[in-house]
C-alpha cells in the first residue's frame, strides 16, 4: 500500500513536471509556466516552482511565443509589426525559422496558383493536370509576398521557414485548382458527348 502511494505521488509530480506551458521570450529565455490570461497588453502566469498561488504579469512586447502543453504554439509579432528591428535582431535562428511559418499561414495566400491550376486542367484536361502539377512544385518568392517587417526578409532562417510553409499551402492550392478544373473539364465533355450522342 505505502509503495502504491508512492509510486502514484511520483507520477503526478512527474506528470507536473512536463505537462506545463513555456513562455518563451524575444530574447530566447524561457519561463516554465501555466498561463492563465492573455490580455492586450500582458500574459498573466503561475510560475509553477513558486510555492505561492500568485499570478505574475510579463508584457506581451517582451514574449516571442508561448507553447503550451497540449503541443500548441501561439507566436507574438507585436513589437515586429511595430518595425521594432531590436527585436528582429533578438530572435534566436529556430524563432525566425518558426516566425516565417507564422508569416506564410497568415499572408500567403496561394490564389494565384489555384486558379492557374484550374485554367491549365480544365483547358487542356487530362494534359494540363502536368501544368497544375508544375506550379504546385515551383518555388515561392517570399520578396513578391506580404510579410509582417521586410526587415525579417535578411534573415536566412527566417526566409527558409516562409518559404518551406508557403510550399505546403501552395501544393494544397494546386491540388485544389486541378480538381476544380478535372469537374468543369468533365462536366464540359459529357455535355459535349451527351450532344453527340443524341444527334445519332
Amino acid at each position: 500500500m505505502k509503495r502504491n502511494l508512492i509510486l502514484i505521488i511520483l507520477t503526478l509530480v512527474l506528470q507536473s513536471g512536463f505537462a506545463q506551458d513555456y513562455i518563451v521570450k524575444v530574447n530566447g529565455d524561457e519561463i516554465p509556466a501555466r498561463v492563465l490570461e492573455i490580455t492586450a497588453g500582458d500574459i498573466v502566469y503561475h510560475h509553477p516552482d513558486s510555492a505561492e498561488e500568485l499570478a505574475s504579469r510579463i508584457p506581451k512586447v517582451e514574449v516571442f511565443m508561448i507553447r503550451f502543453e497540449d503541443g500548441t504554439k501561439e507566436v507574438f509579432t507585436q513589437r515586429l509589426a511595430e518595425k521594432d528591428t531590436a527585436a528582429v535582431e533578438v530572435l534566436t535562428p529556430d524563432q525566425l525559422y518558426l516566425l516565417g511559418r507564422q508569416d506564410a499561414l497568415q499572408y500567403y495566400k496561394g490564389n494565384g496558383t489555384m486558379w492557374g491550376s484550374a485554367a491549365a486542367t480544365a483547358l487542356v484536361f487530362p494534359y494540363g493536370l502536368l501544368g497544375a502539377a508544375a506550379l504546385g512544385v515551383a518555388p515561392t518568392d517570399v520578396y513578391q509576398n506580404k510579410v509582417s517587417d521586410t526587415a525579417l526578409l535578411s534573415h536566412p532562417e527566417y526566409v527558409w521557414g516562409y518559404e518551406k510553409q508557403a510550399k505546403k499551402k501552395k501544393i494544397k492550392k494546386a491540388l485544389a485548382g486541378a480538381g476544380i478544373g478535372s469537374a468543369v473539364a468533365v462536366t464540359v465533355y459529357g455535355i459535349f458527348f451527351a450532344s453527340f450522342m443524341a444527334m445519332y
